[in-house]
């Protein structure tokens, strides 16, 4: 723990231990810990001496100023003293007067007792600190140079430099090394003598943390009962510690395999980002330390995991603000309780990690226990079972808690909660990263892959519906909004996937689809639309157009999600054609196109396009047979062939600016946007036709040549008539006429924009 902290969150250590004092405990089974044990005294005793003490001491040095009596020319600087400066004339000068003076001067130095004490105390301290980055440096190599001690070890070579304990430090380090007549003893003794009080209290506690940094006793386990109080040994705070040890150790396993995310590492608020996976297809996580997640229930106490993993791009719905659903992590709760005979944990915990997925709607979570037993109980499920040797080491869950899906009324069915044993072991560092790992794993399988959200609607039978309501009492079937719901065709069973395989809800598609947040989900996504029914004759057909069309303001006309709405309308017919059965006798419509002045056009279309024609053929045809007033399908099956068409040819033009084709293709009213709005695109659309443009389109009239202008114009007309389809002004039978005579026939063009674009411009 104390190496994980030194490494990855240096300032957490003297928060994260409470000391206690005690006697120096040898005992031969903890000589693996004693290093560590060293190490954890000198960080936690590192601010009060850098940070407190020594300013203090700085400020209020101790010296020694004796009088001394010296021969000094004149003008003197310190007090004459005349007899002696008489005396001294007369001997050596007689009658004449004298040419220096003798003064009592006070020569200031700082070679006290209580000085020496604080440089060989820096000294020691540096010194211990630099022996434990040589042990780093041989066990780890460059690794080393990027250690945190080496900033205490810079420290303490400044706190050196200063001028008053420069000349100091050549004798201290003589003390330390034991060259000296005196000791750091020695030291000790006359700075204790010497003190008084009302002097610099800051030597007083300078004596102080030496004796805690001789006496402090830390992560010793004894088992006497007169033991006194050590680092680490109370248990409200051995668990906490616990925690804290397992999010290192997964730090330090990421960090060594170089999968934490650049600039992952947020020290003060407890999180990481990492990636885990097979190389290549990796998926971001999360890692988070004791932070509450949301909960669903009101009044209910907070959740705040031990141990957190989430995907750092995870899916969530929102309604009004509110959160209705997020993607699910990872619960991981960690206990170091005492060691129990049975692998079987204890029962309380269970329960809280069962009321925690209840409570925050969380699927997985994982129990961590540093002393459980390492045998798995009698019923544990055989696939948890290893041929791997219990006592040499666990690697997966001990067993797992999951409902009983044949009575789970209530819970979750998919719900889980494995059992694990992560043991803490001074010399079983590969095997508590091998155990990390495999829970990563089991981690990344259940997370890497969530369902998206996206509609899933089931239509019911309405005349099965139907005919059960009317042979028995009609139930009362509620939406999960508590609103009734009385019309068969108008119910739909909405399966939530991305909430989990068994979750369904019984909603309104008039009332919930597309609108009510809470229990649609996909309400607000872009392109939203709500589910359609199959349908089964013309007037179904009719129907279900109805919910495609797009709602609003047929002026404010957006060309792309007219082109969206388009391909919907498309699919449907598409699916309609095939319950018919006109879907297998397409040939028919083909030759029919064919008759309607098409010929070799025709067979220049694509297959989807020629498709689409012939759909367009066979709904007028069923729409006449029932007497409709709303042509919207097929006009849009016949503007779209153009569009795709044109699309193809734009796309292809080089050098077009970035907008001039927005969302990156083109529909039937770009030409005449980019002649409007981009003069510079419309130049180069100009130059890449000249040589390519073949206007003579008419074979009945070769003096005839059709201009790109006048082709242009009669696109965006026919755009208007598409558009107006898309919505939900309906298209009278003669305006859907005239539609596919001016695409297929004549009209302006002479012989259709169609092929008037398949003749002029080839690809």
């Amino acid at each position: 723990m104390v190496e994980l902290l030194l490494r990855h969150d240096v300032r957490r250590l003297g928060g994260s231990f409470a000391t206690r004092l005690g006697a120096l405990f040898d005992d031969e089974r903890h000589a693996a810990l004693r290093p560590y044990r060293e190490l954890a005294v000198l960080l936690y005793l590192r601010d009060e001496l850098l940070d407190s003490i020594l300013p203090r001491i700085k400020r209020r040095l101790s010296f020694l100023a004796p009088r001394e009596l010296v021969a000094e020319g004149l003008p003197p600087r310190g007090r004459i003293d005349w007899p002696r400066t008489m005396a001294a004339g007369l001997r050596d000068r007689p009658g004449e007067p004298p040419l220096d003076v003798r003064t009592r001067q006070r020569r200031r130095h700082f070679a006290t007792p209580e000085n020496l004490l604080t440089v060989a105390t820096i000294i020691e301290y540096r010194d211990a600190i630099q022996s434990r980055l040589d042990a780093e440096r041989a066990e780890t190599g460059a690794r080393a140079l990027r250690h945190p001690l080496r900033e205490v070890v810079e420290r303490c070579t400044r706190e050196l430099a200063f001028p008053q304990f420069t000349g100091l430090v050549r004798d201290g380090e003589r003390i330390v090394a034991g060259y000296a007549d005196t000791t750091t003893a020695d030291l000790e003794q006359a700075v204790d003598a010497h003190l008084l009080p009302g002097h610099n209290s800051a030597y007083d506690d300078l004596l102080a943390w030496r004796r805690r940094l001789a006496a402090l006793r830390m992560l010793d386990r004894d088992t006497a009962a007169d033991a006194p109080q050590m680092l680490g040994a109370d248990p409200a705070r051995d668990n906490y510690l616990y925690q804290i040890w397992l999010y290192y150790e997964l730090a330090e396993l990421l960090d060594r395999r170089g999968l934490l995310e650049p600039a992952a590492w947020e020290v003060g608020k407890m999180r990481l980002r990492f990636r885990w996976g097979a190389p290549g297809a990796e998926t971001v996580y999360q890692l988070k330390h004791d932070q509450a997640i949301d909960q669903h229930w009101r009044n209910a106490p907070g959740v705040r995991p031990d141990l957190y993993i989430e995907r750092a791009t995870r899916a969530e719905v929102r309604h009004n603000g509110a959160l209705i659903w997020r993607e699910p992590g990872y619960v991981l709760d960690a206990k170091y309780y005492k060691p129990r005979d049975s692998a079987r944990a204890p029962a309380g915990t269970v329960k809280r990690m069962i009321a925690d997925l209840h409570l925050t709607g969380e699927r997985h979570g994982a129990l961590l226990f540093a002393f459980q037993s390492g045998e798995r109980p009698a019923d544990a499920d055989a696939a948890d079972l290893l041929d791997t040797p219990l006592e040499t080491t666990l690697i997966g869950p001990l067993y797992r808690v999951t409902p009983e899906t044949a009575a789970a009324q209530v819970a979750r069915p998919d719900a889980a909660v494995a059992v694990w044993r992560t043991r803490p072991r001074i010399d079983g560092i590969g095997t508590i990263q091998a155990i990390l790992s495999a829970l990563l794993d089991e981690v990344h399988v259940a997370l890497q892959a969530p369902a998206p959200v996206a509609c899933h609607g089931i239509f019911i039978d309405s005349l099965s519906a139907g005919d059960t309501l009317g042979a028995i009492a009609a139930p009362t079937l509620l939406s999960g909004d508590g609103q009734a719901l009385r019309d068969p065709a108008d119910i739909l069973i909405c399966p939530k996937p991305h909430i989990g395989p068994w979750r369904a809800d019984l909603v309104s598609r008039a009332r919930t689809c597309c609108q009510d947040g809470r229990l649609c989900h996909i309400a607000g996504q872009a392109g939203a639309r709500p589910p359609v029914r199959p349908p089964r004759s013309a007037e179904d057909l009719l129907g279900e157009l109805q919910h495609l069309f797009e709602r609003g303001d047929p002026e404010q006309r957006d060309d792309v999600a007219v082109s969206a709405v388009a391909r919907r309308v498309e699919a449907l017919t598409r699916r309609f054609a095939e319950i018919s059965g006109a879907y297998r006798r397409i040939e028919v419509y083909y030759h029919r196109l064919r008759d309607m002045g098409l010929q070799s056009s025709f067979d220049q279309l694509a297959a989807a396009e020629q498709e689409s024609l012939a759909l367009a053929v066979f709904l007028v045809e069923q729409l006449d047979s029932v007497g409709a007033h709303d042509f919207s399908a097929p006009a849009i099956h016949v503007s779209s062939v153009l569009e795709v068409e044109l699309a193809r040819r734009v796309e292809a033009i080089p050098g077009l600016s970035e907008g001039a084709l927005p969302g990156g293709h083109a529909t039937l009213g770009t030409l005449m946007g980019i002649r409007r709005k981009r003069p510079d695109d419309w130049a180069r659309i100009r130059s890449h036709l000249r040589d390519r443009w073949r206007g003579a389109v008419d074979p009945d009239d070769p003096q005839y040549v059709l201009g790109l202008d006048s082709f242009v114009e009669a696109v965006w007309e026919i755009r208007h008539v598409r558009n107006d389809a898309a919505h939900t002004s309906p298209v009278p039978r003669e305006t859907y006429s005239r539609l596919f005579r001016n695409v297929c026939q004549a009209g302006p063009l002479r012989i259709g924009a169609l092929r008037a674009l398949l003749a002029a411009w080839p690809v």
